[in-house]
């Protein structure tokens, strides 16, 4: 698990498993100071289309998340997460 330097806009943010952090990484998004949109499909078959996640943070279900401070809740456990398409990293 990272150490928390910031806090996320959103205090109910979740934090993103390892793994998909990892894969952000990897598809070129840098290790701090970004934000993601993905496509996650969660275990029940759930799919949420603008999962937002910033500096390895979900802290939004939609694109209105991308500015200002707000409060927003995460309301599935990332660990269920089985697939993720990165539509931008910005």
């Amino acid at each position: 698990m990272h150490a928390k330097s910031t806090s996320p806009r959103n205090r109910l943010a979740k934090p993103l498993p390892e793994e998909w952090r990892e894969l952000l990484i990897a598809h070129g998004a840098p290790k701090r100071k970004y934000a993601a949109v993905l496509r996650a499909t969660l275990a029940g078959g759930r799919v949420i289309e603008e999962l937002i996640v910033e500096q390895g943070w979900i802290i939004s279900l939609s694109k209105r998340g991308l500015t200002g401070i707000f409060e927003e809740r995460i309301d599935f456990d990332p660990r269920q997460i089985t697939e993720v398409e990165i539509l931008q990293v910005v």
